[in-house]
C-alpha cells in the first residue's frame, strides 16, 4: 500500500464526516457470518451457484448461474426458492468490527447482499436505519440511514415480490424494472460522494461495472477494503485499480481507523460537491519559459505557479493582467457583492477569475464551482455559514436556471461574502431574464472585458514574441506589432488569438502533438468530442462525457498522458473532474485540419443519441441543444452529404425527432445548401412538431425561433427564385407580420432586428418586381415596423443584445 494513497483515504474519510460518505458492502462483508469461505472467488454469483448445484444434486455441476437458477426455480417454485434463500441468508450475529463500521456517519449504505447483517450491525451500533428493498420507491426519503439492498432483501421478500426483487446474477440484474431505478440513485449518490468505501467487493460482484465504470470521479474517491494478505490476487487487484485504490487493511483494520476518527472532533469545513476550495499556489521562483508561454497561448495549458508569480510581482511576464482585476477589486471595496465579468469567448475570463482567486484568497476563503448539482443552494448557504466573507466564483453563470442563479445571488446581496460571475457576451448566454434578475440586486455590478488598453497590448506583444515560429508576427518590428494588435486585431484578445491559432505554424504544432501518439478509434472519438465541446465554448465535466458514452473518459485521457510521458498530451487533458483542451478557436482549427468530416459525425451522433435517451440537467440540456446546432456543426463539417447524414441519424431517435428545433436546424442546413423546397418542408415539420408538443403536453410552445426562420426563409426564397407579383407581395407581407409579432413579445432579443434589416435589404434588391400598389403597402408596413423597432431597442439589455440590435437598425439607414 502506498502511504500517499492511505493518507488520501484517511483525509477523505475524515472530510466525509460532514456528509458524502457512501459504504458499499459486497459478498465478503458478511461471508464469515454466513459460513462462507472468504476466498478470492467469493461473490454473490459464486455463492448462489454452489448453493443451487447442491440443492439440485447436479452432476456435473452447472457452471452458468442462469441455467442453475432456471432449473432450481422449476423444481421448487417461488415458495421453495424464497424459503431456501431466507434460510440461507439470514444472520443471527455479527462481529464487533461490523458494528463499528456502522457507527461512522455514512450518507447511504448499498449492498448486493440479501442478508440482514448490516441491519444487525447497525442495531449493535445503536444506529437507526431504514432497510430498503429494491422494489421500494427509488426516491424514498428517510430520516434514518438508508441501507439499500440492490439485489433484494430477505426480510422484505414475499410470494408477490420474490421474482421482481431477487437478483440472480448479472442477466436478471439488467432485466428488473425496479432495480434499474435504484441504479440511477446509486450512480447519483456515488457521483456526488466525497468518498466511496467498498468492503467485501470482490471479483464475483464486478457485474456492477455497468453502473460505476464510467463514473470517472469515482477513481479518485473510491477505496476497496481487502483482507490483509501476503500476496494479493493480481486479477482482483487489477480490476479494483481500474475503479479506485485497493487497500489491504481488512474489515477490522477499517473499523480501527473509524474508531480513531470518531474519537476526534469532526472537521468544520462544509461538505462540497458543486464547489471546490481554492488553494493558492506558491509563486514560481523563476521567470516563465518560452515553452510555458507557448503552451498557454496555443494549448490553453496553465501553469498556476506562473500566474501566482505575475500576480504577486504585479507583472505580465506569463499572461496579461487585465485592468478588470483592479476594477473588480475596487468594486468589492465599494460594497459590490455580486460582480459579473462579461466577455467574448477566448477573452481570458478563466485566467481573470484565477487571478482574482489568488488576490482574494489572502483575506477570505475562495471557492470555485466545478459542476452544479441539486445541492448547490445548500452548499452556498453552508459555505457562508462557515465563512461569511467567502468569495465564490461561478463561470458561465447563465448556464444555471434563472431562479437558481437569483437564489444564489440573493445570499450575497448586502452581505460580507463576494460572488464573482462570468458569462460569454453572446446571445445564447446573455439571458435577458437572467441578467435582469441580477440587476435587481443593489450590490450587483457588471464589468465588461473591454478592448485591450495600450499597456495590455504591449504585454500581449511581448508574450507573442515568445512564439518563435509565428512568422506573421516576427516579420513586424515592435511598433508594427503593437499596431497589428491595436488596429488589425481591433485591440481584441479573441481577434488576436484567431489570427494566431489559425496560422500555419500553430496548425503544424497541433499536427505534431496529435501525431505523437498512435491513437485507437475510441481515443480519436474521445478527442473529437472533447474538441467539439471546446469549439462550443465549454470544458466538459468528465462525468458528463463518461455517463453519456458509458466509457471512462478520464481513464482514456489519463492513458494518453501516460503514453506521452512527462510531456503529457497537450491537445486534451484532465484537470480534476474537467476535461480541458485548446482554446475554442484552436479546437475548430484541429477539427477542420486533423479529422475528416465523416469521423466527426461518427463521434458526435452517438453522443447525441445517448443524451437523448437520458434525463438531462440544465447544463446537459444546453450542451445537447448546442451540439445539434447547424451553425456549430457547419464550422467543422462542410461536406453536404455528411451534414445530411448527421441529421438523418439524429432523426432516428424519437426524442430528437419530436423537437421542433431539430427540424429548424436541418432547415437551416438545407437553406445553406440552396435546397429551398426541402428546407421549406423541414420548417413545416418543425411547426408540426410544435403543434404536437402542445397537444401532448397542454403547454404552449414558444414559436419565436420558428417564426423568425420563416421570415428569413421567405426573404431568401424571394431573392434566389423568380417569385413576382402577388406571390412576392405575400412573402414580404408575411415576413413583416412575423417579425412584428416577435418584436412585440416579451423579452425581445436581437435577432428580429436583424431580420428586419434583412427584409429591407431584400426589398431593395427585388422590390422593383412588385406593382406600384403593392410597393405602397409594403413601404407603409416597413416604415411602421422600423419606427416601432427603434422604440423597442431600448427594452433590450445593454451589452451584446442591444449592440447587435442597434447595429442592425443602423444598417437600415435613413430610408425607413
Amino acid at each position: 500500500m502506498e502511504s500517499n494513497s492511505f493518507d488520501e483515504f484517511q483525509r477523505r474519510l475524515n472530510l466525509a464526516r460532514n456528509g458524502g460518505g457512501i459504504l458499499f458492502c459486497g459478498a465478503g462483508f458478511s461471508a464469515d457470518c454466513l459460513n462462507f469461505n472468504p476466498d478470492e472467488t467469493l461473490g454473490t454469483g459464486a455463492q448462489l451457484l454452489n448453493l443451487f448445484n447442491s440443492e439440485l444434486s447436479q452432476k456435473p455441476p452447472y457452471k452458468d448461474l442462469q441455467n442453475a437458477t432456471d432449473a432450481l426455480w422449476d423444481k421448487i417454485a417461488d415458495n421453495g426458492m424464497m424459503r431456501l434463500l431466507k434460510e440461507r441468508f439470514t444472520v443471527s450475529n455479527v462481529t464487533s468490527d461490523m458494528a463499528d463500521l456502522l457507527r461512522y456517519p455514512w450518507q447511504a449504505v448499498y449492498t448486493t447482499n440479501y442478508d440482514n447483517a448490516l441491519e444487525i450491525a447497525a442495531h449493535a451500533a445503536q444506529k437507526s436505519v431504514e432497510a430498503l428493498n429494491n422494489t421500494d420507491q427509488a426516491d424514498t426519503a428517510t430520516p434514518n440511514l438508508p441501507i439499500i439492498h440492490l439485489h433484494g432483501y430477505v426480510q422484505k421478500w414475499d410470494i408477490q415480490n420474490i421474482r421482481e426483487s431477487c437478483v440472480l446474477g448479472a442477466e436478471s440484474y439488467a432485466k428488473l424494472t425496479f432495480v434499474k431505478k435504484w441504479f440511477n440513485r446509486f450512480r447519483r449518490d456515488i457521483d456526488q460522494a466525497q468518498i466511496v468505501v467498498f468492503v467485501g467487493f470482490n471479483a464475483g460482484d464486478f457485474h456492477l461495472n455497468q453502473a460505476i465504470n464510467d463514473l470517472t470521479g469515482l477513481r479518485e474517491k473510491s477505496f476497496f477494503i481487502n483482507r490483509p494478505t501476503a500476496q494479493a490476487d493480481p486479477d482482483v487487484t487489477a480490476a479494483q485499480k481500474r475503479l479506485g485504490t485497493p487497500l489491504f487493511t481488512g474489515r477490522a483494520g477499517l473499523a480501527t481507523i473509524i474508531r480513531g476518527l470518531l474519537a476526534k472532533d469532526a472537521p468544520k469545513e462544509p461538505r462540497l460537491v458543486s464547489f471546490a476550495k481554492y488553494t493558492p499556489p506558491d509563486p514560481a521562483a523563476t521567470v516563465p519559459t518560452q515553452a510555458q508561454i507557448e503552451d498557454l497561448l496555443l494549448y490553453g495549458k496553465v501553469e498556476p505557479s506562473q500566474l501566482a508569480r505575475d500576480a504577486s510581482n504585479d507583472v505580465s511576464e506569463y499572461h496579461i493582467q487585465r485592468t478588470a482585476i483592479l476594477g473588480t477589486l475596487a468594486a468589492i471595496a465599494g460594497n459590490a457583492r455580486i460582480v459579473l465579468l462579461e466577455g467574448y469567448p477566448c477573452d481570458g475570463k478563466t485566467l481573470l477569475t484565477t487571478d482574482l482567486a489568488y488576490r482574494l484568497s489572502g483575506g477570505r476563503p475562495v471557492y470555485q464551482m466545478r459542476q452544479a448539482y441539486e445541492s448547490v443552494l445548500n452548499e452556498v448557504a453552508d459555505i457562508l455559514h462557515h465563512a461569511p466573507n467567502a468569495a465564490l466564483i461561478i463561470e458561465n453563470c447563465f448556464d444555471l436556471p434563472v431562479d437558481r442563479l437569483a437564489s444564489i445571488a440573493r445570499q450575497f446581496d448586502g452581505q460580507h461574502g463576494v460572488l464573482i460571475l462570468t458569462s460569454r457576451a453572446v446571445a445564447v448566454d446573455a439571458s435577458p431574464i437572467g441578467l435582469a434578475s441580477l440587476e435587481g440586486f443593489g450590490s450587483f455590478r457588471k464589468i465588461p472585458l473591454v478592448s485591450l488598453n495600450e499597456n495590455e497590448a504591449r504585454a500581449l506583444s511581448d508574450l507573442a514574441d515568445q512564439i518563435a515560429g509565428w512568422r506573421d508576427f516576427h516579420a513586424l518590428d515592435p511598433g508594427a506589432r503593437l499596431r497589428f494588435i491595436q488596429s488589425t486585431c481591433k485591440a481584441s484578445l479573441p481577434h488576436f488569438l484567431m489570427r494566431l491559432l489559425r496560422s500555419d505554424y500553430v496548425t503544424n504544432r497541433y499536427r505534431e502533438e496529435f501525431n505523437k501518439l498512435s491513437l485507437s478509434q475510441t481515443e480519436r472519438a474521445a478527442i473529437i468530442i472533447a474538441l467539439y465541446f471546446a469549439h462550443i465554448g465549454e470544458n466538459a465535466p468528465v462525468s458528463f462525457l463518461s455517463n453519456a458514452m458509458e466509457t471512462d473518459y478520464g481513464a482514456i485521457i489519463d492513458r494518453l498522458n501516460a503514453r506521452a510521458g512527462s510531456d503529457t498530451f497537450r491537445l486534451v487533458r484532465r484537470t480534476g473532474q474537467i476535461i480541458q483542451t485548446v482554446p475554442s478557436i484552436g479546437a475548430q482549427n484541429i477539427l477542420q485540419n486533423l479529422f475528416n468530416d465523416a469521423e466527426i459525425v461518427d463521434a458526435i451522433v452517438p453522443l447525441l443519441m445517448n443524451l437523448a435517451a437520458t434525463y438531462r440537467n440544465p447544463f446537459e440540456q444546453r450542451m445537447f441543444n448546442q451540439m445539434m446546432r447547424f451553425s456549430i456543426l457547419s464550422d467543422v463539417v462542410t461536406d453536404r452529404g455528411e451534414i445530411d447524414r448527421f441529421f438523418e441519424h439524429n432523426k432516428q431517435e424519437q426524442q430528437i425527432r419530436r423537437m421542433p428545433l431539430f427540424w429548424l436546424q436541418w432547415h437551416m442546413a438545407k437553406c445553406a445548401a440552396g435546397e429551398l423546397p426541402v428546407a421549406e418542408k423541414l420548417l413545416e415539420q418543425g411547426y408540426g412538431e410544435a403543434n404536437e408538443f402542445e397537444r401532448r403536453t397542454g403547454n404552449t410552445f414558444d414559436r419565436r425561433q420558428l417564426d423568425d426562420r420563416r421570415a428569413k426563409f421567405l426573404m431568401l426564397r424571394a431573392e434566389k427564385t423568380t417569385r413576382i407579383g402577388v406571390d412576392l407581395f405575400r412573402d414580404f407581407k408575411e415576413a413583416i407580420e412575423l417579425t412584428g409579432k416577435i418584436l412585440r413579445q416579451n423579452d425581445p432579443q436581437h435577432y428580429p432586428f436583424e431580420t428586419l434589416a434583412e427584409i429591407l435589404r431584400t426589398y431593395s434588391v427585388v422590390g422593383h418586381q412588385l406593382s406600384d400598389g403593392h410597393k405602397v403597402l409594403i413601404d407603409t408596413a416597413l416604415n411602421q415596423l422600423a419606427d416601432y423597432a427603434r422604440k423597442r431597442v431600448g427594452v433590450l439589455p445593454s451589452g451584446y443584445q442591444r449592440d447587435k440590435a442597434q447595429s442592425a437598425l443602423d444598417n437600415i439607414g435613413s430610408r425607413f
